[in-house]
């Protein structure tokens, strides 16, 4: 697993109008202060990783004000949209040079002017670019360097005849500045004008925090459907890691989910709870590993006892087991964790306390790690049930990991 950075960084550079005023800013992923491109590995994740480092950590008003940002989409995030926590009309969605114009992309396109954001095609060429994508978008950047002056003028008549704004990209002189004017582009990029410039932000320590209070809500047996869509829709990161995990070949689903409500509707709001607490522990990369196998053991292990025992909710005792090395994992004491939580007032006795049937399945759980044998049980269940529940959640522990990598 990598470390998390205790940084973000979220490059920005200006796009102009004809009168050199700032009309929106691009937003553009950087690994750290000092690198002056992207340098992207994994396209899906930088992306989210600027639009969460913008969101949540640096501030759109600090990086934007109240202007426009323009945020570029691999085909991997308009196949599965994720929700965004960005005022949609203060957005312009750009659909990078090599996406092809599918099904699965063209329906995503839709999905997200559905929800009012505006589509723009990036570094658009008629050699590299998918031109049926054209009718989808409301502008176009076009690289002005590389096509001769005449080809240029020609695409830029075609392209403004089909109700296409036209922003030009690599601007490098005043000549090429006025140039591109007087061809009817109305927005402005590049070196000449500004080049990106990278803000940072510390990470919040509250962050993994704000995680764990989500997992926590979603143990809430009244949640209704509705209520469990909306509070992972808040979360980008976290609802774009749950399509992919249930997409993944683990789940082996008849189709491709596309949505939180589609997951919740076929995997079912256990499974969903189950797997959002999961992905939480994802936040802790910098813990041993060994820690987060432990702890999903004993989530397991505590769920299958209660199960075995008859409780009529499981979701408790899979979240008192997935807690128990909370203290370990944040290094801060337990008391101190279940104060930040919205956690259940039997949730906190167990694990503060280890009293009621939730504690008593905790350190049930906890003997049998230990092998102390006489303490490895829970209710009247018989041994050798409290065994098959500790190698099974063995099991399922390493599968999960699996998953998560």
């Amino acid at each position: 697993m990598s470390t998390t950075r205790p940084e973000v960084f979220v490059a920005r550079q200006p796009i102009y109008d004809a009168s050199m005023a700032v009309v929106s800013y691009e937003l553009l992923y950087r690994a750290s202060p000092s690198t002056q491109s992207a340098q992207v590995h994994d396209p899906g994740r930088a992306t989210l990783e600027v639009i969460t480092s913008a969101a949540l950590e640096i501030g759109l008003d600090r990086l934007a004000g109240g202007l426009p940002v323009h945020i570029n989409f691999p085909e991997e995030l308009l196949v599965k949209v994720p929700d965004l926590p960005l005022q949609a009309d203060r957005v312009t969605i750009e659909v990078l040079e090599d996406v092809r114009a599918t099904p699965q992309v063209v329906q995503g396109i839709h999905t997200l002017r559905a929800r009012g954001y505006r589509i723009a095609l990036d570094d658009y060429s008629p050699q590299r670019s998918d031109p049926r994508l054209l009718e989808l978008a409301s502008a176009v950047k076009l690289e002005i360097t590389h096509p001769p002056v005449d080809e240029l003028a020609r695409l830029a008549r075609e392209l403004k005849a089909g109700g296409l704004e036209l922003i030009a990209e690599n601007v490098e002189s005043r000549e090429q500045f006025e140039r591109c004017i007087a061809l009817g582009f109305t927005g402005f990029q590049g070196n000449f004008l500004q080049q990106p410039e990278t803000f940072s932000a510390r990470r919040v320590p509250a962050s993994r925090l704000g995680a764990l209070r989500l997992a926590s809500e979603l143990q809430n047996a009244d949640y209704s459907l509705d209520d469990v869509e909306r509070l992972l829709s808040q979360d980008v990161s976290l609802s774009y890691r749950v399509l992919r995990c249930i997409n993944s070949s683990y789940y082996n689903l008849p189709r491709k989910i596309d949505s939180i409500r589609q997951a919740i509707v076929i995997l079912g709001l256990d499974t969903l709870r189950q797997l959002c607490g999961l992905i939480c522990l994802q936040g802790f990369d910098d813990r041993p590993p060994s820690l987060i196998v432990q702890a999903m053991t004993r989530a397991r292990m505590c769920e299958q006892l209660g199960k075995l025992a008859g409780a009529r909710e499981a979701g408790p005792f899979f979240i008192t087991g997935l807690f128990s090395l909370l203290n370990a994992l944040l290094g801060l004491p337990i008391r101190k964790v279940v104060e930040e939580l919205p956690l259940t007032p039997a949730v906190v006795k167990a694990l503060v306390a280890g009293e009621g049937a939730l504690g008593a399945a905790l350190q049930c759980t906890r003997a049998y790690e230990r092998g102390v044998w006489d303490h490895a049980v829970y209710a009247d269940l018989p041994a050798h049930l409290i065994r098959a529940a500790y190698v099974d959640a063995l099991f399922w522990a390493e599968q999960s990991r699996a998953l998560l990598s």
